[in-house]
């Protein structure tokens, strides 16, 4: 083999209830001991450093997780305790030591006192140097793949696959048949491996059965379709008779229509004289409109033109009277800003009045303040008398000139500043006297002109007011009785000239004739309807012959299907007792078989290892390690490596079946702790 990894000690601390075990490993080790004394723990611990699984594949988190930490006697996990676990390997020679440690995440809440579990973190080493997940999980990979570790290590593993998974292994052991080595010397299945165009043949059998699905729909409809069309397809009639028939019927029929259309005709033409004589009136009617509103606009142009002056001199007295309105509302508008802003810079006045005068008593208030110095002698703190010391006294007359000077300076800046402020505040007062005194000009010089113009407008409304009186309102009457008009009298004699010559319109009584008409349809449509049963007849008979023929070529359809599913299995079975045979010789004792027989005489694909005829299923424990043994052989020697392999209730089996791998057997005994021993 091009690769050989060996177990050479395995160290478990604080994992799943052993607190501290070393194993070292020969080329067969033996681990006995009671149930429950960890004999599958150390198994489990191998597969965990290895992979995070347990020798059932189950993981260490997540739903359905096996339990690393070690329990307590409560059945809980005992905490702040490190777990794990390390592999000593030999790789082709080359020593390599994996560790696999969980953790727990202890931290302290803000403002609580005990510390709380987070979760767990798991750390990786290689050699004894920590390295990250990914990293360890390459090396892992580089000794040997997961998938194929399990194969290799584990006498049950390969057996507990689903068969489609063991038997896509053994074809790949095999070498693989294709289907072209399978058809050599069968010209039907060459046929079917030419109508692949791309599929393989379960995707074409697929596609066959539905087809056949597809093509039993329409065979199960054609039974249904043809009963349906004899269900509403009537009896055949003399078609001969009815023929003569309708040629009767259609003869009457047109010569009532004729007479109808007859009398409908003279009363038409009757009908258009009455309406040509009704129009002609109305026509005479609308000119005698004509004639009373000509006459009655006359009496008002007349009228309006006899009023006319007094309307002109109405009209000018309302505009004059508008215009002086709207000036005497603009007016006073404008003399209502001007006396606000008069009064506004009054307001203003008085206000900066009364700052000056304020600034007047700072004046004078500043301007009366004196100096105040001290007029008695320095005493001495500790003797409580007069100080005598010279130097002294002349330094506090320095001091207090200095303050003397320091005020006098202070006041007199006060004095020009309050000076200052009070003559700005002049110059604003002086300005602002001067637009007021503008304003009351300006005010006084706009209500003498408006005084004016009120005078002028109320002059010329005056001048209109007698004007109208001058003239004097003209009544004329616009009532126009129509009778007085003679032209319309002589419409109205026209009018009654006419009217005299309409007669009644007479009705056109088709009353017996139109009976009749109904009646002749009525039969005639009885005969045509009796007559379109023929078409109906050839029409379902026609499609009755296309339900059969189509029928006819489904039956085929179906039958070339399932001589090509036929084919199909045939060729399905020659491949795979060829692939049984090559699978077969790679192993000693186990075989297995590719076809399960069916009731029907057909077989159904399937992957079943059998030891002497005996099913896997059906041997004893003994018997399917062995198989196991036997399996793993083939697989170590096809894939070129070969690990430990962990043999469980190796008890069982007198005579191992020969592995050229290292193993672990997992023996049950009585003893209450576990044994080790090395060959």
């Amino acid at each position: 083999m091009s690769k050989k990894v060996t177990l050479k000690e395995l160290t478990l601390r604080n994992f799943k209830g052993i607190r501290d075990l070393a194993v070292k490993f020969g080329e067969v080790t033996t681990i006995a001991g009671a149930n429950a004394t960890g004999k599958s723990t150390v198994f489990d611990a191998f597969t965990w450093v290895l992979f995070g699984k347990d020798s059932n594949d189950r993981t260490d988190s997540g739903k359905g997780a096996f339990t690393v930490k070690t329990v307590g006697p409560d059945g809980n996990p005992i905490l702040k305790l490190e777990h794990s676990v390390t592999a000593v390997l030999d790789v082709n020679g080359e020593e390599v030591a994996l560790t696999r440690t969980l953790t727990e995440d202890w931290v302290k809440p803000r403002g609580k006192v005990e510390v709380e579990l987070k979760g767990n973190t798991t750390h990786y080493f290689c050699n004894g140097v920590e390295i990250k997940a990914g990293a360890f999980q390459e090396k892992v990979a580089a000794i040997t793949e997961e998938q194929l570790f399990k194969l290799i290590t584990n006498p049950a593993y390969f057996p507990s696959l689903d068969w489609k998974t063991q038997r896509e292994i053994l074809l790949r052991i095999a070498g693989g048949v294709t289907y072209e080595e399978g058809a050599a010397g069968r010209a039907d299945f060459a046929a079917i491996l030419s109508q692949l165009s791309g599929k393989d043949l379960a995707e074409f059998k697929q596609e066959i059965a539905y087809r056949k699905s597809r093509i039993k729909e329409g065979l199960e409809k054609c039974p249904i379709e043809i009963n349906a069309i004899d269900s509403v397809t009537p009896e055949a009639p003399d078609y001969e008779a009815l023929e003569a028939e309708k040629v009767r019927l259609s003869a009457e029929l047109e010569e009532v229509e004729t007479a109808i259309t007859d009398v409908a005709e003279t009363a038409r033409k009757h009908y258009e004289g009455v309406q040509e004589k009704r129009k002609a009136i109305n026509d005479l009617r609308n000119q005698q409109q004509d004639v009373v509103f000509k006459a009655r606009q006359a009496a008002q142009k007349e009228g309006y033109e006899k009023n006319a002056k007094r309307n002109e001199v109405k009209t000018s007295y309302e505009i004059t009277k508008r215009e002086a309105t709207n000036y005497n509302a603009a007016s006073e508008n404008g003399l209502s800003d001007i006396r606000y802003t008069i009064k506004t810079l009054t307001s203003e006045i008085a206000g900066l009045s009364a700052k000056v005068e304020a600034k007047r008593e700072e004046w004078n208030t500043r301007n009366a303040e004196e100096y105040k110095v001290s007029t008695g002698g320095l005493i001495c703190p500790i003797y409580e008398t007069l100080c005598s010391d010279a130097s002294v006294l002349r330094m506090d007359t320095i001091a207090k000139e200095k303050a003397r000077a320091k005020f006098d300076e202070a006041k007199t800046r006060d004095l020009a500043r309050i000076t200052e402020e009070g003559k700005t505040l002049n110059q604003r007062i002086a300005e602002k006297k001067v637009r007021l005194q503008d304003l009351e000009a300006q005010l006084s010089e706009r209500m003498e002109a408006i005084a004016a113009k009120k005078a002028e407008y109320a002059k010329k409304l005056q001048d209109l007011e007698a004007e109208i009186a001058a003239n004097p309102e003209v009544t004329v009457s616009t009532d126009i009785i129509p009778e007085d008009l003679p032209e319309w009298k002589e419409i109205e004699a026209r009018i009654a000239e006419i009217s005299a010559t309409i007669s009644d319109i007479p009705a056109a009584d088709t009353t017996e004739l139109t009976a009749k008409k109904r009646e002749l349809t009525a039969l005639l449509d009885e005969v045509k309807q009796k007559l379109s049963i023929r078409a109906t007849i050839e029409k379902n008979a026609a499609k009755k012959a296309e339900i059969l023929a189509r029928e006819k070529e489904l039956a085929q359809q179906q039958a070339d299907l399932e001589k090509q599913e036929f084919t199909i299995d045939e060729l399905n079975k020659a491949r795979m007792d060829e692939v049984e045979r090559r699978v077969n010789i790679k192993f000693q004792t186990v075989r297995f078989r590719m076809f399960e027989p069916q009731l029907n005489g057909g077989e159904t694909p399937t992957c079943i290892a059998m030891v002497d005829g005996v099913k896997y299923a059906d041997l004893n424990t003994a018997g399917k390690i062995n198989a196991g043994l036997d399996i793993i052989n083939t697989l170590c020697l096809y894939h070129g490596v070969s690990a430990p392999v962990f043999i469980d209730n190796a008890e069982s089996v007198n005579q191992l079946f020969p592995v050229a791998s290292q193993l672990v057997k997992l023996v049950v005994t009585t003893d209450r702790e576990l044994t080790i021993n090395h060959l």
